[in-house]
């Protein structure tokens, strides 16, 4: 049992203008943080299996989680909120190339759902939050008020499982964010290297590239 991980670093943003525009601060790291198309804040990374590959083995998830530190924070006033993507993949996803129909799916369907660009098998791990002020927490605090999680946690002969962390604000009116921030996060699979029958690495690894090259249907 090997346990891998990765990390994205904390966001840290200021929302002014009408329309309202979003800026990663500079007064923080947000290291390796960029706004894709407006309104959605995109982190990736990546674990690197070549080693287990160049050995002709299959990496077994036995267990995948998202662990965070800090605190989410708005400020604005009640109703204000975010939502937060945690997503693993065992194919890349270019949100840049086609971000608007990706993220649409995302807000709309999630990831690895009937409708969207992913399937089941590509979508190891994947949730979804939503982040809001109540009339409790006024000003600062948020409160999370949703909360879905899905993936099929499946086994990959891929030399890489791609991790992406998104955030999108609710800035349309009466929305009234001035700033927002997104606490650290640490992916984290506990993962077992198994070397599998010949024939069935072989399977495995024509599963993994038909998944990456077929053909998109909508």
């Amino acid at each position: 049992m090997k346990t891998l991980t990765k990390y994205h670093d904390a966001l840290f943003c200021t929302v002014a203008g009408d329309p309202k525009v979003i800026t990663i601060s500079t007064a923080a790291v947000s290291n390796g943080w960029e706004q894709i198309t407006p309104g959605y804040l995109l982190s990736e990374n990546y674990f690197d299996l070549a080693g287990l590959s160049m050995d002709d083995k299959t990496t077994f998830v036995e267990g995948i989680t998202v662990q965070e530190g800090g605190i989410p924070a708005i400020a604005g006033a009640p109703g204000d909120s975010y939502v937060l993507f945690d997503i693993m993949t065992s194919i890349p996803i270019d949100f840049t190339a086609d971000s608007f129909r990706m993220l649409g799916q995302l807000a709309v369907r999630g990831v690895g759902f009937p409708g969207t660009t992913l399937n089941f098998e590509h979508v190891l791990y994947s949730r979804y939050r939503r982040w809001a002020i109540t009339q409790d927490t006024a000003g600062r605090s948020a409160v999370l008020v949703n909360d879905s999680q899905s993936g099929s946690a499946a086994p990959t002969a891929s030399d890489r499982i791609y991790c992406y962390r998104i955030v999108s604000p609710f800035l349309a009116a009466p929305s009234q964010i001035t700033n927002f921030n997104v606490q650290s996060a640490r992916y984290l699979i506990n993962a077992k290297p198994v070397e599998e029958m010949e024939f069935k690495y072989l399977m495995r690894l024509k599963q993994s590239y038909d998944l990456q090259n077929e053909p998109d249907v909508d």
